[in-house]
């Protein structure tokens, strides 16, 4: 069951993009959009905070809440994120931080998830495509999450999965940058897919390879030029589209990988 929030979150989206809000304008105050929903004004504070991430609305101190649409700006797409394990971290360290973990975890799950593991990683998959059909963000960013945490836990390695636990709020604000940017793009879904078939395959340099991609080309879609200096990215405006596709060579063997099954019951 889904959360107040979230419910509302994902009214207001439909509501902005329908033209119901237009872009520009400016939603009514908290206290009366909140009396008219029937919610709480911290239920309405989180939910304006969700569709924030997904570059939807801005939210102006003292001057109330205004409508970006469907697409936010470049620039806001590297302010820091303030973690609370971590401290503050930009979008592009966070990615960073991502590439360093995510295709390991990848890896390990491809050699040890077993059945059930992968049925479920498939229709945690099928939930994304269907979320993006229907060009629900909200949707998409959540099932985008629990992707990347269920891999991690598929890797059988607990310190693994504490990891993915304790970076879940970071890595999900990192998720929603690609889509606040480009919206409802089915690019992760080919992506993911790739993921899950070497996952399923039991091909773990595949899944690292993959997952690697992923991560860059999600960089890519949020605005965020990894050959860059940091500040140099966070100041260009004019940047080439960060939606073209990469033509550059892959990098060889990208995380070499070599692995074993662990002995029966060892992450019981």
């Amino acid at each position: 069951m889904q959360s107040i929030p979230i419910s509302m979150a994902q009214t207001l989206q439909q509501h902005i993009l329908s033209g119901h809000y237009p872009g520009g304008s400016q939603l009514p105050p908290q206290r009366e959009l909140a009396r008219q929903l029937g919610i709480s004004r911290a239920s309405l504070r989180e939910a304006l905070s969700m569709l924030e991430a997904l570059g939807l609305v801005e939210i102006q101190p003292g001057k109330g809440v205004r409508i970006n649409g469907p697409h936010s700006g470049r620039a806001r797409m590297h302010r820091a994120y303030a973690t609370p394990a971590l401290g503050t971290l930009s979008p592009r360290q966070l990615i960073e931080l991502r590439l360093v973990l995510e295709p390991g975890w990848a890896a390990l799950a491809a050699v040890r998830a077993d059945d059930s593991g992968l049925r479920q990683l498939q229709w945690t998959q099928s939930q994304l495509a269907h979320a993006l059909a229907r060009s629900d963000l909200l949707a998409a960013a959540d099932a985008d999450l629990q992707f990347h945490l269920l891999l991690a836990q598929l890797s059988g390695n607990p310190g693994l999965v504490a990891m993915a636990r304790q970076l879940e709020l970071a890595i999900s604000h990192s998720l929603r940058l690609p889509f606040a940017w480009s919206g409802a793009d089915d690019q992760p879904v080919r992506e993911h897919d790739a993921i899950v078939q070497a996952v399923c395959a039991g091909d773990a340099p595949g899944a690292a390879g993959a997952m690697r991609a992923h991560l860059l080309s999600a960089a890519r879609r949020s605005g965020i030029d990894l050959d860059t200096p940091d500040n140099a990215a966070a100041s260009d405006a004019t940047a080439p589209d960060a939606t073209a596709p990469d033509t550059s060579a892959p990098d060889p063997d990208p995380l070499s990988f070599r692995l074993t099954p662990p002995s029966e019951g060892a992450f019981a």
